[in-house]
Protein backbone atom coordinates (compact mmCIF):
# COMPACT_ATOMS: atom_id res chain seq x y z
CA UNK A 1 0.00 0.00 0.00
CA UNK A 2 1.45 3.34 -0.94
CA UNK A 3 1.13 6.42 1.85
CA UNK A 4 0.53 9.59 0.58
CA UNK A 5 0.39 12.52 3.04
CA UNK A 6 -1.18 15.82 2.13
CA UNK A 7 -0.81 18.48 3.91
CA UNK A 8 -3.65 20.08 3.22
CA UNK A 9 -7.54 19.15 4.01
CA UNK A 10 -9.37 16.35 1.84
CA UNK A 11 -11.97 18.86 0.13
CA UNK A 12 -9.30 21.06 -1.14
CA UNK A 13 -7.64 17.96 -3.45
CA UNK A 14 -10.70 16.74 -3.42
CA UNK A 15 -11.87 20.10 -5.42
CA UNK A 16 -8.52 19.70 -7.30
CA UNK A 17 -9.97 16.40 -9.02
CA UNK A 18 -8.22 13.82 -6.62
CA UNK A 19 -9.87 10.70 -6.74
CA UNK A 20 -9.23 7.34 -4.64
CA UNK A 21 -6.63 4.69 -6.23
CA UNK A 22 -6.62 1.00 -4.93
CA UNK A 23 -3.65 0.46 -3.18
CA UNK A 24 -2.81 3.99 -2.39
CA UNK A 25 -3.73 5.40 1.06
CA UNK A 26 -4.20 9.12 1.22
CA UNK A 27 -4.06 10.62 4.69
CA UNK A 28 -4.83 14.89 4.60
CA UNK A 29 -4.64 17.34 7.16
CA UNK A 30 -0.67 16.21 6.99
CA UNK A 31 0.68 19.85 8.27
CA UNK A 32 -0.10 18.96 11.70
CA UNK A 33 2.91 16.30 11.42
CA UNK A 34 5.66 19.28 11.30
CA UNK A 35 6.91 18.37 14.38
CA UNK A 36 6.82 14.85 14.25
CA UNK A 37 10.63 12.86 14.32
CA UNK A 38 12.30 11.44 10.86
CA UNK A 39 11.11 7.72 11.57
CA UNK A 40 7.47 9.05 11.87
CA UNK A 41 7.65 10.10 8.61
CA UNK A 42 9.46 7.37 6.99
CA UNK A 43 5.60 5.44 7.21
CA UNK A 44 4.86 7.67 4.23
CA UNK A 45 5.95 7.40 0.36
CA UNK A 46 5.12 10.76 -0.72
CA UNK A 47 4.68 14.74 0.92
CA UNK A 48 2.39 17.05 -1.25
CA UNK A 49 1.37 20.24 -0.24
CA UNK A 50 -0.04 23.67 -2.19
CA UNK A 51 0.26 26.16 0.49
CA UNK A 52 3.77 28.20 -0.36
CA UNK A 53 4.33 30.47 2.24
CA UNK A 54 3.15 28.06 5.03
CA UNK A 55 6.18 27.18 7.88
CA UNK A 56 4.96 23.56 8.26
CA UNK A 57 5.33 22.84 4.95
CA UNK A 58 8.39 24.12 4.76
CA UNK A 59 9.66 21.65 7.78
CA UNK A 60 8.07 18.73 6.15
CA UNK A 61 9.54 19.55 3.19
CA UNK A 62 12.89 19.45 4.60
CA UNK A 63 12.57 16.59 6.35
CA UNK A 64 11.21 14.73 3.76
CA UNK A 65 14.14 15.53 1.87
CA UNK A 66 16.59 13.95 4.31
CA UNK A 67 15.11 10.88 4.56
CA UNK A 68 15.27 10.79 0.66
CA UNK A 69 11.25 10.57 -0.38
CA UNK A 70 9.66 12.69 -2.65
CA UNK A 71 7.90 16.06 -2.37
CA UNK A 72 5.33 17.89 -4.58
CA UNK A 73 4.02 21.11 -4.43
CA UNK A 74 0.55 21.57 -6.18
CA UNK A 75 -1.02 24.89 -7.43
CA UNK A 76 -4.50 25.32 -7.57
CA UNK A 77 -4.73 28.27 -10.16
CA UNK A 78 -3.18 30.32 -13.15
CA UNK A 79 0.80 31.67 -11.66
CA UNK A 80 0.20 35.00 -11.13
CA UNK A 81 2.81 37.63 -11.01
CA UNK A 82 1.81 40.16 -9.00
CA UNK A 83 0.39 37.72 -6.72
CA UNK A 84 4.09 36.55 -6.17
CA UNK A 85 5.44 39.93 -5.62
CA UNK A 86 2.39 42.35 -4.09
CA UNK A 87 0.10 39.55 -2.37
CA UNK A 88 0.37 40.82 1.10
CA UNK A 89 -0.15 37.42 2.24
CA UNK A 90 2.98 36.21 1.06
CA UNK A 91 5.14 39.09 2.05
CA UNK A 92 4.29 39.38 5.67
CA UNK A 93 6.75 36.04 5.32
CA UNK A 94 9.54 38.10 3.55
CA UNK A 95 9.11 35.65 0.38
CA UNK A 96 8.07 35.61 -3.19
CA UNK A 97 5.64 33.21 -4.04
CA UNK A 98 7.29 30.07 -6.53
CA UNK A 99 10.82 31.87 -6.09
CA UNK A 100 12.34 29.81 -4.93
CA UNK A 101 10.60 26.06 -5.40
CA UNK A 102 12.41 23.67 -2.81
CA UNK A 103 10.03 20.88 -3.61
CA UNK A 104 11.25 17.88 -5.96
CA UNK A 105 8.20 18.43 -8.16
CA UNK A 106 5.30 21.66 -9.42
CA UNK A 107 2.13 20.42 -10.33
CA UNK A 108 0.67 23.01 -11.88
CA UNK A 109 -1.76 24.25 -15.35
CA UNK A 110 0.04 24.55 -18.47
CA UNK A 111 1.77 27.67 -19.67
CA UNK A 112 4.72 28.72 -20.72
CA UNK A 113 5.62 29.76 -17.28
CA UNK A 114 8.43 26.91 -17.19
CA UNK A 115 11.51 29.07 -17.84
CA UNK A 116 10.68 31.28 -14.70
CA UNK A 117 11.27 28.40 -12.16
CA UNK A 118 14.71 27.33 -10.42
CA UNK A 119 15.96 24.38 -12.87
CA UNK A 120 15.90 22.04 -10.26
CA UNK A 121 12.43 21.61 -9.67
CA UNK A 122 10.68 19.36 -12.58
CA UNK A 123 7.13 20.65 -13.98
CA UNK A 124 4.51 18.64 -14.48
CA UNK A 125 1.02 20.10 -15.62
CA UNK A 126 -2.55 19.06 -14.94
CA UNK A 127 -6.01 20.65 -15.04
CA UNK A 128 -7.40 21.46 -12.05
CA UNK A 129 -10.79 19.74 -12.03
CA UNK A 130 -12.63 23.44 -10.67
CA UNK A 131 -11.31 24.88 -13.39
CA UNK A 132 -13.32 22.94 -16.32
CA UNK A 133 -15.81 20.80 -14.19
CA UNK A 134 -18.56 20.23 -17.27
CA UNK A 135 -16.48 18.68 -19.83
CA UNK A 136 -19.16 18.65 -22.25
CA UNK A 137 -19.07 22.73 -23.96
CA UNK A 138 -21.85 24.51 -23.20
CA UNK A 139 -24.11 26.02 -25.96
CA UNK A 140 -23.48 30.15 -26.75
CA UNK A 141 -27.00 31.66 -26.28
CA UNK A 142 -29.04 33.04 -29.09
CA UNK A 143 -28.74 36.48 -27.22
CA UNK A 144 -25.28 38.52 -26.83
CA UNK A 145 -24.52 38.98 -23.46
CA UNK A 146 -21.34 40.32 -21.66
CA UNK A 147 -20.69 38.63 -17.99
CA UNK A 148 -17.92 41.28 -16.42
CA UNK A 149 -16.36 39.48 -13.89
CA UNK A 150 -13.17 39.22 -11.78
CA UNK A 151 -10.38 36.99 -9.67
CA UNK A 152 -11.50 36.33 -6.14
CA UNK A 153 -8.38 38.31 -5.49
CA UNK A 154 -8.29 40.81 -7.98
CA UNK A 155 -6.09 43.49 -6.81
CA UNK A 156 -2.79 43.45 -4.42
CA UNK A 157 -2.29 46.50 -3.32
CA UNK A 158 -4.27 50.46 -3.59
CA UNK A 159 -1.89 50.94 -7.01
CA UNK A 160 -3.97 48.00 -8.33
CA UNK A 161 -7.35 48.79 -6.56
CA UNK A 162 -7.54 52.51 -8.51
CA UNK A 163 -6.41 51.39 -11.33
CA UNK A 164 -8.98 48.71 -11.74
CA UNK A 165 -11.61 51.18 -10.30
CA UNK A 166 -10.91 53.25 -13.03
CA UNK A 167 -11.63 50.77 -16.00
CA UNK A 168 -14.28 49.21 -14.41
CA UNK A 169 -16.34 52.55 -14.46
CA UNK A 170 -15.09 53.57 -17.58
CA UNK A 171 -16.31 50.74 -19.32
CA UNK A 172 -19.79 50.65 -17.29
CA UNK A 173 -20.08 53.85 -18.04
CA UNK A 174 -20.08 52.99 -22.04
CA UNK A 175 -22.31 49.75 -21.60
CA UNK A 176 -24.99 51.73 -19.90
CA UNK A 177 -24.99 54.88 -22.22
CA UNK A 178 -24.76 52.15 -25.28
CA UNK A 179 -27.01 50.29 -24.07
CA UNK A 180 -24.92 46.99 -24.17
CA UNK A 181 -26.41 43.77 -22.53
CA UNK A 182 -24.88 43.08 -19.91
CA UNK A 183 -24.54 41.68 -15.98
CA UNK A 184 -22.05 41.48 -13.66
CA UNK A 185 -20.19 38.88 -11.20
CA UNK A 186 -18.50 40.64 -8.32
CA UNK A 187 -18.15 38.93 -4.82
CA UNK A 188 -15.73 42.05 -3.83
CA UNK A 189 -17.92 44.67 -1.46
CA UNK A 190 -15.58 47.24 -1.60
CA UNK A 191 -15.62 47.06 -5.75
CA UNK A 192 -19.15 47.33 -5.70
CA UNK A 193 -19.43 49.52 -3.48
CA UNK A 194 -17.32 52.25 -5.63
CA UNK A 195 -19.24 51.24 -8.61
CA UNK A 196 -22.60 50.90 -6.97
CA UNK A 197 -23.90 54.39 -8.71
CA UNK A 198 -23.42 52.61 -12.26
CA UNK A 199 -24.70 49.07 -11.39
CA UNK A 200 -28.18 49.83 -9.76
CA UNK A 201 -30.41 48.09 -12.40
CA UNK A 202 -27.66 45.62 -13.67
CA UNK A 203 -28.05 41.70 -12.04
CA UNK A 204 -25.31 40.26 -10.12
CA UNK A 205 -25.01 37.25 -11.24
CA UNK A 206 -23.70 35.33 -8.20
CA UNK A 207 -26.29 32.98 -7.35
CA UNK A 208 -24.88 29.36 -9.47
CA UNK A 209 -21.84 28.32 -9.93
CA UNK A 210 -19.79 29.96 -12.69
CA UNK A 211 -20.43 27.32 -15.55
CA UNK A 212 -23.96 27.38 -15.07
CA UNK A 213 -23.96 31.29 -15.16
CA UNK A 214 -22.11 31.35 -18.22
CA UNK A 215 -24.87 29.68 -20.45
CA UNK A 216 -26.36 33.28 -20.46
CA UNK A 217 -23.46 34.63 -21.42
CA UNK A 218 -21.64 35.01 -24.89
CA UNK A 219 -19.10 37.04 -23.65
CA UNK A 220 -17.06 36.88 -20.87
CA UNK A 221 -14.67 40.07 -19.37
CA UNK A 222 -12.29 39.39 -16.44
CA UNK A 223 -9.37 40.05 -14.33
CA UNK A 224 -6.66 37.66 -14.73
CA UNK A 225 -8.16 34.36 -13.36
CA UNK A 226 -8.76 30.20 -14.07
CA UNK A 227 -12.10 31.46 -15.10
CA UNK A 228 -10.24 32.94 -18.18
CA UNK A 229 -9.86 29.14 -18.74
CA UNK A 230 -13.50 28.27 -18.50
CA UNK A 231 -14.55 30.77 -20.17
CA UNK A 232 -12.43 30.01 -23.67
CA UNK A 233 -12.91 26.20 -23.27
CA UNK A 234 -16.51 26.96 -23.42
CA UNK A 235 -16.05 29.13 -26.89
CA UNK A 236 -16.60 32.66 -24.89
CA UNK A 237 -14.72 35.64 -26.28
CA UNK A 238 -12.90 36.49 -23.77
CA UNK A 239 -11.47 39.94 -22.66
CA UNK A 240 -8.73 40.41 -20.16
CA UNK A 241 -8.64 43.63 -17.76
CA UNK A 242 -5.04 45.12 -17.98
CA UNK A 243 -4.36 47.08 -14.96
CA UNK A 244 -1.12 45.94 -13.64
CA UNK A 245 2.72 46.34 -14.60
CA UNK A 246 3.54 43.00 -13.52
CA UNK A 247 3.88 40.30 -17.00
CA UNK A 248 1.17 39.10 -17.84
CA UNK A 249 1.39 35.00 -18.56
CA UNK A 250 -2.35 34.15 -19.10
CA UNK A 251 -3.50 35.19 -22.58
CA UNK A 252 -7.12 35.49 -24.12
CA UNK A 253 -8.79 36.67 -27.80
CA UNK A 254 -8.52 39.94 -26.30
CA UNK A 255 -6.83 42.56 -23.88
CA UNK A 256 -8.02 45.83 -22.63
CA UNK A 257 -5.93 48.40 -21.27
CA UNK A 258 -8.28 50.65 -21.83
CA UNK A 259 -11.66 51.83 -23.04
CA UNK A 260 -10.94 53.23 -26.41
CA UNK A 261 -9.04 49.54 -27.18
CA UNK A 262 -11.94 48.19 -26.22
CA UNK A 263 -14.07 50.29 -28.16
CA UNK A 264 -12.16 49.28 -31.31
CA UNK A 265 -12.54 45.86 -30.80
CA UNK A 266 -16.09 45.57 -29.09
CA UNK A 267 -17.72 44.69 -32.58
CA UNK A 268 -15.29 41.77 -33.14
CA UNK A 269 -15.27 40.99 -29.55
CA UNK A 270 -18.92 41.05 -28.77
CA UNK A 271 -19.80 39.22 -32.41
CA UNK A 272 -16.82 36.66 -31.31
CA UNK A 273 -15.03 37.05 -34.69
CA UNK A 274 -14.04 33.94 -36.27
CA UNK A 275 -10.19 34.95 -36.71
CA UNK A 276 -9.84 36.40 -33.45
CA UNK A 277 -11.62 33.15 -32.03
CA UNK A 278 -9.29 30.81 -33.91
CA UNK A 279 -6.06 32.44 -31.95
CA UNK A 280 -7.89 32.30 -28.81
CA UNK A 281 -8.69 28.61 -29.42
CA UNK A 282 -4.90 27.83 -30.04
CA UNK A 283 -4.29 29.90 -26.78
CA UNK A 284 -6.41 27.60 -24.92
CA UNK A 285 -4.76 24.18 -26.49
CA UNK A 286 -2.03 25.47 -24.57
CA UNK A 287 -3.97 24.28 -20.98
CA UNK A 288 -5.57 21.55 -22.95
CA UNK A 289 -2.22 20.04 -24.55
CA UNK A 290 -1.74 18.00 -21.52
CA UNK A 291 -4.98 15.79 -20.13
CA UNK A 292 -3.27 15.36 -16.83
CA UNK A 293 -5.33 15.11 -13.95
CA UNK A 294 -3.77 15.34 -10.30
CA UNK A 295 -4.24 11.57 -10.06
CA UNK A 296 -2.49 10.92 -13.18
CA UNK A 297 0.23 13.82 -12.43
CA UNK A 298 0.78 12.05 -9.22
CA UNK A 299 1.18 8.86 -10.83
CA UNK A 300 4.41 10.18 -12.67
CA UNK A 301 6.01 11.62 -10.40
CA UNK A 302 5.62 7.88 -8.27
CA UNK A 303 7.01 6.48 -11.25
CA UNK A 304 9.68 8.49 -12.00
CA UNK A 305 13.04 7.66 -11.11
CA UNK A 306 14.31 11.39 -10.21
CA UNK A 307 15.80 11.27 -6.36
CA UNK A 308 15.40 14.13 -4.17
CA UNK A 309 18.29 17.10 -4.09
CA UNK A 310 17.28 19.88 -2.87
CA UNK A 311 19.65 20.53 -0.05
CA UNK A 312 21.34 23.70 -2.40
CA UNK A 313 17.70 25.57 -2.24
CA UNK A 314 17.10 24.28 1.59
CA UNK A 315 20.63 25.92 3.06
CA UNK A 316 19.10 29.60 1.88
CA UNK A 317 16.13 28.64 4.52
CA UNK A 318 16.92 30.57 7.53
CA UNK A 319 17.73 27.63 10.51
CA UNK A 320 16.69 29.99 13.54
CA UNK A 321 13.08 29.51 12.12
CA UNK A 322 13.16 26.29 11.07
CA UNK A 323 14.25 25.83 14.91
CA UNK A 324 11.48 27.90 15.92
CA UNK A 325 9.01 26.23 13.78
CA UNK A 326 10.36 22.82 14.75
CA UNK A 327 10.37 22.96 18.56
CA UNK A 328 8.23 20.38 20.42
CA UNK A 329 6.90 23.61 21.95
CA UNK A 330 5.53 25.28 19.80
CA UNK A 331 1.61 25.04 19.97
CA UNK A 332 0.35 24.67 15.78
CA UNK A 333 -1.97 27.51 16.11
CA UNK A 334 -2.41 27.97 12.21
CA UNK A 335 -2.95 24.39 11.42
CA UNK A 336 -6.38 24.96 13.83
CA UNK A 337 -6.85 27.78 12.71
CA UNK A 338 -7.34 27.03 9.18
CA UNK A 339 -9.11 24.74 10.09
CA UNK A 340 -12.50 26.53 11.94
CA UNK A 341 -11.87 28.66 9.26
CA UNK A 342 -12.34 26.54 6.30
CA UNK A 343 -15.50 24.66 8.59
CA UNK A 344 -17.03 27.78 8.59
CA UNK A 345 -16.73 28.58 4.76
CA UNK A 346 -18.58 24.84 4.18
CA UNK A 347 -21.06 26.04 6.71
CA UNK A 348 -24.16 26.22 4.34
CA UNK A 349 -26.03 29.47 6.15
CA UNK A 350 -22.40 31.10 6.14
CA UNK A 351 -22.72 30.75 2.33
CA UNK A 352 -25.81 31.85 1.92
CA UNK A 353 -25.40 34.78 3.68
CA UNK A 354 -21.91 35.92 1.49
CA UNK A 355 -24.21 35.39 -1.67
CA UNK A 356 -26.80 37.65 -0.50
CA UNK A 357 -25.29 40.19 1.61
CA UNK A 358 -24.84 43.40 -0.27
Amino acid sequence: MLKILFSESEEFYRDLGLIDIKNHQYIFDGMKLYNKDYDSLRNYDLFICAFYTLPHNTILTIKFNEINKKTVLVCDGIVDISNSLNNPMVKKYNLTQFFPIIQDYFVFPYNKENFLFNEHVSIIHYMPHRIISQKKKLPIPSEKKILITTANTAYFNENEYSNLIVLLKEILSYFNNEKILYSIRLFDKKILNDISNLIKNIKNDIDKPFEDTLLDYSSVISTPSSIVITSMYHNRSVGQLIYRDTPQLIQSGWLFPNLNVLKNSFFDFSNLNIERMTIQEKILNGYLKSNDTLNSAISKIIKDKKTTDNKHIINHINQQQFNMVNSVFNFNIEYFIRKAYNKLKRNKFIQWIRLRVK
